[in-house]
């Protein structure tokens, strides 16, 4: 395994680890982290602050890699990630206690062996769509036949 690989699978585990000071360890001091729904935040307090902010709302985020792409600077990577609705005000009393489940893209930056960027390409909508809140244009997504492990978007309680 490329080493960045490990460093970067470490770094996820530590977004699925529920502590907003996890991933700490594997950023530098002036990390970058942009993320096309939420905006760019400079700075380790200030990557901290946003990730806190949202395991505020999905306590059990959940961030699993899957399959990665290396060139001389760093590697993309896509993933899955999912979190439990738990509060009401966000989509509503129906979907309290289903799971929402979302394909994202990224791209990592190293210096040396700490992650000094991160770009994340997702849609904000997708959440909703995977809780079955909103339509899809065409057919839901669906698992891909060649990676046969790759989780199944929305995820019921009683699943």
């Amino acid at each position: 395994m490329d080493s960045r690989e490990a460093i970067t699978r470490q770094v996820f585990a530590a977004w699925s680890s529920g502590d907003a000071d996890a991933p700490e360890a594997f950023f530098t001091p002036d990390a970058v982290l942009t993320d096309v729904a939420s905006g760019r935040f400079e700075g380790w307090p200030a990557i901290r602050a946003f990730f806190a902010s949202g395991l505020e709302k999905w306590d059990d985020l959940d961030l699993q890699p899957d399959e990665f792409w290396f060139n001389a600077d760093g590697l993309a990577l896509h993933y899955v990630m999912s979190a439990t609705v738990r509060d009401a005000s966000l989509y509503g009393a129906d979907v309290v206690g289903l799971r929402w489940s979302v394909d994202v893209m990224s791209y990592l930056r190293f210096r040396g062996d700490k992650v000094c960027a991160e770009f994340d390409h997702h849609d904000r909508g997708s959440r909703r769509r995977s809780l079955g809140l909103d339509p899809w244009v065409g057919e839901a997504p669906q698992p891909d036949p060649i990676r046969s492990s790759r989780s199944v978007p929305v995820r019921r309680p009683d699943d």
